[in-house]
């Protein structure tokens, strides 16, 4: 290698040999490039200069060829026009030459000279001053010569022991692309002042700007080259990685400082390189971006990472070949590596959730007793920090995104693998090490969640362009394995083997990843959530339970080791809680959700809507018997996830939606709940059902008459709706398939009891139950159900609240509770808590179905009195009646009833209320027939009871004894009429109540008689014949005539023999 100051001098042909195997593995730029940067130069230049002068090299790394041999510079002088003036200076002639100029500007830049007299910091390049020399070149650095300066200036290897005392000079001491990069700095200063120059005419100005932006190109073109092949020239021994890397440092340091890099010189390399080998350059950067990022937190250095990324990405052409970097998105990843290896993995990783970063805890403190209050800080930091994220998140794909079709397709493509790989995050339970992060998933939602805030308006504008197809053939998002709204297997084969399915529009991909992406993020954690309150508020039931017994002193040695290790776990799961808290409860977040879900449930009914015109014009009811394929097939994780958003926000952050409209939600609800087969799963229409349980409620700091549920009773939609889907809804839940069916329905039952008492004030909604009413064979299940729930309901209460009262009086007796073994006492705690549970839970229902029955048999009375239903009511208000005032009521008084929600006195006005309310002919005679329960006693003692507490006013408990007085006298009638008939011949008797039948029917599976009110009765709650199990409906059945007319014969015989057997009497004694 040669020595700068000419020491050990090369042969001319050695030298030109060394240049022409540096530029090997370069191409010289085409002599276009720099007209196409500035097209009006060659048309109007002020100078001309030769094409060896303006040509200057680019080098490339495609096929080379030699540079021709420089050529003198020659200056042709135009005839100047006349400058606009700029300034109050008056443009004068330089004081230099265009060519001494240019000699001096570019030393600056280069620090470099043909001088050997150059002062330091200027390097002498000795063998090339001696090489124009041999030429008969001027000793001047021009555009000619440009390309030779750098090649030779870059040919110095500042390892040999002969350039050591060059080392003083400093530059040498630098890779070649800190030394480029630092010529570039400096041209752009001397360009920047030459633009600005106000004693320079306007064509000199141009002139030498020109010069310069030809200058900066091959340092671009020879910058990029040294961070693509670093090893081309010879460079200083150093530790740091050389070539691309050594831009990572650079973009994470402040743009504008020393030790930054100008997004300005990124942008030249990008336009120099696009197409040329940009992504080998870009490839090494971003990997050690993400490696930054890899360990950053929310608490540490996450910013860092994310300026350098966000750099790149502003400018197109590096954001459009990001995605084509080997890393970009790892076919064989798995879930939880994707989020690691993959180009964005890392920066979508940084995450606030405990599960995710450990280090989250520091945010929260430590102890039992903490809550949101003490949290605030941390929660204000997190979802301050959070939101700045994602805001980042968002521009890095935006401009992916926007670089470029090829880009917006691998950025999508990203998307839909990633979320392919974790469809197991959507199952109840998952192993999380299979799975990728909440936070991963979470910043992904969030994003996707503003690329959906174009057509988030509250008109909807743009609801057209989603597609009703998606899933069509060979969708992009596999469902396969999805449970489906209501279409059978056939269906969907038929309809995912259509090939006819149009393209997807971008509008229609953002939203079906948003769609997956809730349903394997957000919503799954508020189902986990959920879950995860209810083992932790047993596990502090227990550590309450075990304080309760040290403070006490009655705990073991075994229960102070459970209070420690209780105490451990409560302290982690109460800092996980807050974590999870301080972001699924973000109020911008769920607002955001409500949004996105106003549209989903928008674009559900559009598809139902025969005409597709929803929303511009009003839904018609009712709707097809059958829905469209589009709709049926569409995954019923849909529906699900809106329900699960707005359950948990109703529960959680009602306030979030208290100042939004609610028209689309109660539109959604009342929709499907009235419209049957359009959700095939109980389950979920059970869910819409509890929506509009919780709407009812009151939500912190507001008036109890204050809730979400007002607009139920102004909602044009819900008055005509409401109430029959309600009412339908409540006999649809008895058999739901599953085998909690017989538990689950009292639940759903309990949500349908509160809405219909929320709107039973509105005389719209009461009209409506009358009209139902008149359904007589739907209202008539109805009101059986409700007899059947209230008679378990109640049944199964106060026998809890017996266990309860017999446990209690055990424990008082303290010598003999004392006396038992530790083993005994903790079994039978343990019965007395589930009781207790269940005696809250069962009295709950039972006294809501109760007032229920009150205040419908106000107002409707005709479905309460018809055969099939009174005997049972009377029978069942009667047994309750009991209870409530017999001698039962001493096993009944528990401590604090209260918490059981045990009310005696308010159950025993609503069922009083019901027999007032139902004071008439048919129910005075069912109640005179109730020989089980019945007793004028009960009753007096209950008027005694309602007199003294003021139950009831003087004018209702005399209407209550005249009731009394009508059933002793229907009884005593009923008496002499039995005795009137006889014995009744087993032919004429019910089959399974054994009484007298008045309307026999004949059974057409068992060929058996029964009287028509029992079969109806049996039928209401069983649709199988009682005698055979076989299938049974009422129509079915057919009117016994014949047997009907020996009835009513017999029974006119038996009234004729005993009027005549009073005058035989009477004969025989006289």
């Amino acid at each position: 290698m040669q020595d700068a100051t000419n020491d050990v001098p090369l042969t001319q042909e050695e030298r030109e040999r060394i240049r022409l195997k540096r530029l090997e593995k370069l191409q010289t730029a085409s002599s276009s490039q720099e007209a196409e940067k500035s097209p009006a130069v060659s048309a109007q230049a002020s100078t001309s200069v030769t094409a060896s002068a303006t040509s200057s090299p680019s080098p490339a790394v495609s096929s080379p060829r030699p540079a021709a041999p420089a050529k003198a510079i020659q200056i042709t002088k135009a005839v100047p026009a006349s400058p606009k003036p700029s300034s109050p200076s008056t443009p004068k002639q330089p004081a230099l030459t265009f060519e001494a100029w240019q000699n001096e500007a570019l030393s600056r830049i280069l620090l470099v000279s043909l001088n050997e007299n150059a002062q330091a910091p200027m390097l002498f390049l000795s063998s090339l001053a001696q090489e124009l020399a041999s030429e008969n070149e001027p000793l001047a650095i021009s555009q000619a010569s440009l390309d030779r300066v750098l090649v030779e200036r870059m040919s110095i290897d500042p390892n040999e022991d002969f350039n050591a005392h060059l080392l003083e000079r400093g530059q040498l001491r630098y890779s070649l692309f800190d030394y480029l990069l630092d010529c570039w700095k400096r041209l752009e200063t001397v360009k920047l002042q030459t633009s600005r120059a106000k004693t320079l005419t306007a064509n000199v100005i141009e002139e030498r700007v020109q010069s310069l932006n030809a200058s900066k190109s091959l340092l671009v073109s020879y910058a990029g080259l040294v961070l693509q092949m670093p090893d081309m020239f010879p460079q200083i021994q150093s530790s740091t990685p050389l070539g691309a890397p050594q831009l990572v440092a650079r973009l994470f340091a402040d743009q504008d400082t020393p030790s930054g890099v100008p997004s300005e010189f990124l942008k030249d390399i990008s336009v120099r390189f696009k197409d040329d080998g940009l992504e080998n350059i870009i490839q090494p950067i971003v990997a050690g971006i993400a490696a930054r990022s890899r360990d950053a937190t929310i608490l540490k250095d996450w910013r860092t990472p994310f300026r350098a990324l966000l750099t790149l990405v502003e400018i197109p052409a590096i954001a459009a070949v990001i995605p084509k970097v080997a890393t970009w998105n790892p076919p064989n990843a798995t879930a939880p590596q994707i989020q690691i290896v993959s180009t964005l993995g890392p920066f979508f990783r940084t995450s606030g959730f405990l599960s995710d970063d450990q280090t989250v805890a520091e945010l929260f403190g430590t102890g039992l007793k903490r809550n949101k209050a003490d949290s605030a800080g941390a929660f204000s930091s997190i979802r301050g920090t959070m939101r700045g994220i994602h805001t980042s998140l968002f521009q890095i794909v935006n401009a992916i995104i926007r670089s470029g079709p090829e880009a917006r397709e691998k950025m999508l493509g990203y998307f839909y693998s990633v979320l392919s790989k974790n469809e197991r995050r959507a199952q109840m339970q998952v192993d999380r090490t299979t799975v990728s992060g909440d936070g991963f998933i979470y910043n992904i939602t969030e994003v996707l969640m503003q690329f959906c805030d174009p057509f988030l308006d509250s008109s909807h504008s743009k609801i057209d362009k989603i597609s009703q197809e998606f899933f069509k053939g060979k969708s992009k998002i596999d469902i396969s394995k999805e449970t489906r709204i209501c279409a059978s297997k056939e269906l969907v084969d038929e309809y995912t083997a259509n090939t006819s399915a149009p393209a997807v529009n971008f509008i229609s991909e953002i939203f079906f990843l948003t769609l997956g992406f809730h349903h394997i993020g957000i919503s799954r954690m508020y189902v986990d959530y959920k879950r995860f309150m209810k083992d932790f508020y047993e596990i502090r039931e227990q550590y309450d339970r075990l304080k309760e017994q040290e403070n006490a002193g009655q705990a073991t040695p075994e229960n102070g080791l459970l209070i420690k290790r209780y105490e451990v776990q409560l302290e982690k799961m109460l800092t996980f809680r807050l974590s999870l808290e301080s972001q699924i409860m973000d109020p911008i977040i769920l607002s955001h959700s409500f949004q996105f879900y106003n549209l989903v449930m928008t674009w559900l009914l559009r598809i139902v809507d025969p005409a597709h015109a929803y929303p511009r014009s009003a839904l018609k009811l009712p709707l097809p018997e059958k829905p469209s394929d589009d709709f049926a097939t569409l995954p019923e994780y849909i529906i699900e996830d809106i329900v699960e958003y707005f359950l948990f926000v109703l529960r959680h952050s009602p306030e979030t939606v208290g100042s939004s409209t609610l028209d689309e939600l109660i539109t959604f609800t009342m929709v499907f709940l009235i419209t049957p087969g359009y959700i095939k799963n109980p389950y979920l229409k059970a869910k819409l059902a509890e929506i509009l349980f919780y709407m009812t409620l009151p939500y912190r700091g507001q008036r109890n008459d204050d809730t979400l549920g007002i607009k139920l009773n102004t909602h044009p939609m819900a008055l005509q709706c409401l109430i029959p889907a309600i009412m339908n809804f409540y006999v649809e839940v008895e058999n739901t398939g599953r085998s909690s069916q017989f538990y689950d329905k009292f639940n759903i039952r309990y949500n349908i009891s509160q809405i219909l008492k929320f709107v039973w004030t509105n005389p719209l909604h009461r009209d409506m139950v009358k009209l139902e009413s008149q359904k007589s064979e739907s209202f008539v299940r109805f009101v059986n159900l409700l007899m059947n729930d209230t008679t378990y309901l109640l049944d199964e209460g106060l026998t809890k609240l017996g266990e309860i009262r017999g446990i209690e009086v055990e424990m008082d007796n303290k010598a003999a509770w004392d006396a038992q073994t530790p083993e005994y006492r903790q079994e039978r705690e343990g019965v007395l808590r589930t009781a207790q549970r269940q005696a809250s839970s069962y009295i709950a229902l039972g006294n809501e179905t109760v007032h229920m029955l009150s205040y419908l048999t106000e107002v409707i009375k005709e479905p309460f009195l018809t055969a099939e239903i009174v005997d049972r009511l009377a029978t069942m208000l009667d047994y309750n009646l009991v209870i409530l005032v017999g001698e039962k009521m001493s096993t009944l008084k528990v401590k604090n009833p209260e918490e059981y929600r045990f009310q005696p006195r308010i159950l025993l006005s609503d069922i009083i209320a019901i027999y007032l309310h139902l004071d008439c002919p048919e129910f005075v005679a069912a109640l005179a027939r109730d020989e089980r329960s019945y007793s004028a006693g009960i009753f007096h003692k209950a008027s005694s009871i309602l007199e003294g507490r003021n139950l009831k006013s003087p004018d209702e408990i005399a209407k209550l004894k005249r009731l009394v007085k009508k059933v002793d006298d229907v009884k005593l009638q009923e008496a002499e009429d039995e005795e009137e008939l006889g014995e009744i011949p087993d032919e004429f008797l019910d089959p399974l109540l054994y009484s007298l039948m008045e309307d026999p029917v004949l059974l057409p599976t068992s060929n058996i008689s029964i009287d028509r009110s029992t079969i109806k009765s049996h039928l209401l709650s069983d649709s199988t014949d009682p005698f055979n199990r076989k299938p049974l409906k009422i129509g079915d059945v057919i009117d016994n005539v014949e047997l009907r007319e020996k009835i009513q014969e017999w029974k006119r015989s038996q009234k004729s023999k005993k009027n005549q057997q009073p005058a035989e009497h009477m004969d025989v004694d006289d």
